[in-house]
């Protein structure tokens, strides 16, 4: 299994991706157009460096947001890593014989370039989100 997980990026909960966004210009990454995940309540924006693994800036839209207590309690904070997947409802199936538990069946982003997510949790390792693109 672990050989189709194919890493993808960090996701980093934060209060504000416009300060995110400055924060992380200085350290020379490039920032995407901040988009709305609806399905997640969240805003997102994707930052990118040369030779350094894709960031994911998840702002809370509402009180609601599945992310909206860990930056009130912890700020900004790393809180999940992406893989990518060729089929991501194989990868769900094997991820939860090894114990994972989806939070739920994937669904279509709006915001992870027409693909599929699914977020998974396993005491040990915490959250992690699969992608699989869309042909």
């Amino acid at each position: 299994m672990n050989s189709n997980l194919k890493f993808h990026h960090i996701g980093i909960a934060t209060k504000s991706i416009e300060k995110s966004v400055l924060m992380y210009a200085h350290l020379g990454y490039l920032s995407s157009e901040t988009i709305v995940e609806k399905s997640q309540n969240v805003k997102i924006c994707f930052l990118t460096k040369e030779d350094s693994p894709i960031l994911e800036l998840v702002e809370p839209l509402t009180a609601e947001s599945p992310v909206s207590r860990m930056v009130a309690q912890s700020g900004t904070t790393p809180y999940h890593t992406c893989y990518e997947v060729e089929d991501i409802h194989s990868a769900v199936d094997e991820l939860e014989d090894l114990n994972f538990r989806p939070l739920f069946e994937p669904i279509k982003s709006d915001a992870m370039w027409n693909g599929l997510i699914c977020y998974l949790f396993a005491d040990g390792i915490g959250l992690i989100e699969l992608y699989q693109p869309l042909k």
